[in-house]
């Protein structure tokens, strides 16, 4: 967990400094058509989506397109979780891709000949690594840059301290692949980094912005993550297939 914490700061760190160096970097005038953003994951990615269509709604720079499916889970068969990002990069396009999974998976998950293998093992990270590897695989294929969102603390100690195993996994495949992962672990919490369900919202007033379930975010607390990867997104935006064709 320490491990963790520390690369989660670096992350942090590194997300940071992406978005100031985006300063100078924002797409042009939209002649070209605005940068489409895809979301893909489980009802966590579901709420960022519709956050991000909420705050991006007047902004013409970009489009959100909301591919996700609430129950998604890689630990469940791959017709659930990679077969609608294939379905997506077979029949349309887009930019960039936000990804965001992990809420469903603290389970054991059946290997290739069809035998469990138990959560927090070796064996089952090793396979979780791989079906995680083979989404980013499959984004970086269809030319999009891929964003890969951390989970955050919950009011659960034992839900966060599995959600932190899980967020480690995505830290490392992500950095193999040369995708981005922003940590959302303290995106909503107290001065001690612990789980608080209020916070301030995007326009500084403070306000519920976690669910009764301590997992997920209030409409609020989607869009304040939204309005925290919207520097980022500028960013990747600008350096897309079609940004540089303008």
């Amino acid at each position: 967990m320490r491990w963790f914490c520390g690369a989660v700061r670096g992350a942090a760190a590194i997300v940071l400094l992406g978005i100031a160096a985006a300063a100078d970097a924002a797409p042009g005038d939209g002649a070209a058509g605005p940068a489409t953003i895809v979301v893909f994951g489980d009802s966590q990615a579901q709420g960022l989506a519709l956050g991000l269509q909420r705050v991006l709604i007047e902004d013409a720079r970009f489009r959100v397109l909301n591919r996700t499916h609430p129950g998604a889970a890689l630990v469940h068969g791959e017709s659930e979780w990679l077969a609608p990002i294939e379905r997506f990069t077979e029949r349309e396009k887009a930019d960039i891709a936000v990804i965001m999974f992990g809420a469903n998976d603290r389970l054991d998950l059946r290997d290739e000949r069809g035998a469990y293998v138990h959560f927090r093992t070796g064996d089952w990270r090793e396979l979780y690594a791989a079906r995680t590897d083979r989404i980013l695989a499959l984004v970086a294929n269809a030319g999009l840059r891929a964003i890969w969102c951390g989970n955050p603390i919950a009011r659960s100690t034992t839900y966060s301290a599995d959600m932190s195993y899980i967020n480690e996994v995505y830290l490392a495949e992500t950095a193999r692949f040369g995708a981005q992962f922003v940590p959302l672990w303290t995106m909503v919490a107290d001065a001690d980094g612990h789980y608080t369900a209020y916070g301030k919202d995007r326009d500084g007033t403070t306000q519920r912005l976690r669910t009764d379930d301590g997992i997920h975010f209030t409409a609020a607390g989607y869009e304040l993550i939204a309005d925290k990867l919207l520097g980022l997104l500028t960013r990747s935006a600008a350096n897309s297939p079609a940004a540089n064709s303008r």
